[in-house]
């Protein structure tokens, strides 16, 4: 592919916002609803160098990132790259299988297993039509694992029906977007801001929480750390009578569907045995939090540490499902797909 270089250096970060921001928007808006980066989350996916960069001449014409998380599958705790921030420019399509080759040689190199990616179960979505492609010529290194969605939630009526794409969300600014943003508790007095010292009581409640899983994301209170200096996350705590019950992380986005609006992921819930009532109030807790500080939606990814009844009682919906996959460095090491778990994708 004469003219492409793929560098792994992440240091023209406002290149690679703007990049990734123009294709997905022209590929994407008033189609399907997505999330584009900025410069925090750039730098956060680019730490520990799993950043791989497609050049033509000076002009960038692809990204892949392969964010490292520490990952327990079954007894084991392995080192698993999550890929994410994958995009191709139209007129270099073959940059695609490139910029995975670079990523598959670079893992098998550090021995590790495999990574982890998600994609659009849209079949008109560009991402749908070249992996489920990638997995019919590469069986060997691409397997399917299961398929999934988000919780979804309106905050704000108004900005959600004007970037609406489909009819119903158009409606959104109307009656039933002010009933969907509704929640059935206001604020909780008992939840507050995690503190520094917080930190080990919240990874031991992800440990706990996570134990009977067969995938487990796992985040020491030095990883939750790092993250805390992020302006664009936050980790609200229940506490009780001086003790932490439940942990709730969030991340802001910008969201798009036919615009932009500002969105919010809940990426992480961990409680210690928490009634569903209790952990209705926090989840109501953990909106109204975020409708205050200007996010008009939030959604939180369908996993076995998302309480799906706490979702149901604030109004949340299910989305479009989206498929994860592995890259597999030998197809000895395939995994074999987890019954439940909690994996972070943002």
């Amino acid at each position: 592919m004469a003219g492409i270089e793929i560098r792994e250096d992440c240091g023209d970060i406002d290149g690679l916002v703007e990049f990734i921001c123009r294709i997905w928007i022209a590929e994407y808006a008033g189609r399907m609803w997505f999330s584009v980066p900025d410069e925090h989350t750039i730098r956060r996916w680019s730490q520990g160098g799993g950043c791989f960069a497609a050049y033509h001449g000076t002009k960038i014409v692809g990204t892949a990132f392969a964010v490292p998380y520490s990952v327990r599958v079954g007894p084991s705790v392995l080192s698993i790259p999550f890929i994410t921030g994958f995009t191709v420019d139209p007129d270099h399509p073959r940059v695609a299988v490139q910029l995975v080759e670079r990523a598959h040689r670079r893992h098998a190199e550090r021995k590790i297993p495999f990574s982890i990616g998600g994609f659009a179960g849209d079949r008109r979505s560009a991402s749908y039509r070249f992996w489920t492609e990638y997995a019919k010529i590469f069986p060997q290194k691409y397997r399917y694992l299961f398929r999934t969605s988000h919780w979804f939630k309106i905050l704000a009526p108004g900005p959600f029906g004007r970037a609406g794409i489909t009819a119903w969300q158009r409606l959104g600014s109307g009656t039933l977007g002010r009933l969907l943003s509704l929640t059935p508790h206001g604020h909780d007095p008992n939840v507050r801001p995690c503190r520094a010292g917080d930190l080990e009581r919240c990874s031991q409640l992800l440990d706990k929480a996570s134990a009977d899983f067969d995938w487990a994301v796992r985040l020491s209170a030095k990883r939750l750390a790092d993250e805390l200096d992020d302006p664009e996350s936050g980790i609200l705590v229940l506490e009780r009578d001086g003790d932490i019950r439940a942990m709730v992380r969030y991340r802001c986005v910008t969201a798009y569907g036919r615009q932009a609006v500002r969105g919010a992921a809940i990426e992480l819930w961990a409680d210690d045995g928490l009634t569903g009532g209790q952990r209705a109030r926090l989840l109501g807790h953990v909106c109204n939090h975020l409708r205050d500080h200007g996010a008009h939606v939030v959604q939180a990814l369908r996993c076995a540490m998302m309480p799906t009844s706490a979702f149901v009682a604030n109004m949340f919906l299910p989305t479009a499902h989206m498929y994860l996959a592995a890259l597999v460095t030998r197809p000895e090491l395939a995994p074999t797909p987890p019954k439940n778990w909690s994996l972070v994708l943002t």
